[in-house]
Order: C-alpha cells, then sequence, then structure tokens
C-alpha cells in the first residue's frame, strides 16, 4: 500500500477541529442523536473517546475518573459495555450533563 505524504488520519482531523467546549458538545449532541435514532452504541463510544482526546490525554482523562486507561479503552473498542453511571462519570468530567429534553 503507498503510503501518502501530508495526510492526516480522520480522528486526527476531527479531534482538531474540536477546538472549544462548544464544539465539544454539538458533536458528542449529534452522536448521541444518531445512536438514538439508530441503535449505534460504538459509534457514540468512539465520539466519546475522540471528545476525551480532543480535551485531554486518555491516561489522564482515566485517572480523573477513577478507571484504568486499558478500562477505558475496552469501553472505546466495545469489548465492554459500560454502566450508565461510567457514561455520567465521562460526560460530568468532560463538562458536560444529559438531560431529557
Amino acid at each position: 500500500m503507498t503510503e501518502l505524504k501530508n495526510t492526516i488520519s480522520l480522528e486526527n482531523f476531527i479531534i482538531n477541529d474540536l477546538k472549544t467546549d462548544e464544539d465539544i458538545k454539538l458533536y458528542l449532541n449529534a452522536n448521541l442523536k444518531d445512536y438514538l435514532d439508530g441503535g449505534d452504541f460504538n459509534s457514540f463510544y468512539r465520539a466519546l473517546e475522540i471528545a476525551i482526546k480532543a480535551k485531554d490525554s486518555i491516561s489522564k482523562f482515566a485517572k480523573k475518573i477513577g478507571m484504568s486507561r486499558t478500562h477505558l479503552y475496552s469501553i472505546f473498542n466495545a469489548d465492554k459495555e459500560p454502566k450508565f453511571s461510567t457514561i455520567i462519570k465521562i460526560f460530568h468530567e468532560l463538562g458536560y450533563e444529559l438531560e431529557i429534553a
């Protein structure tokens, strides 16, 4: 496979585009809506991972919420399904709340 020079992965492109808390909030809201409409929770996990990376490193974030980096990655890779309380912790540490609209 030919390696392209001066390219960036889609994940890194999105991370670089999420510059403000408002950008991250809109991104997470769009992904949550997609999950509610289509049921693809794995895609929503991935959005949480990208939002975390836009704000912090996975290792530092995991420590802040009292979880191992490995456990957090197992959620993002859909190896484990998180408890609702874990999702709430992630949102809270990101600075957001889940609410019913």
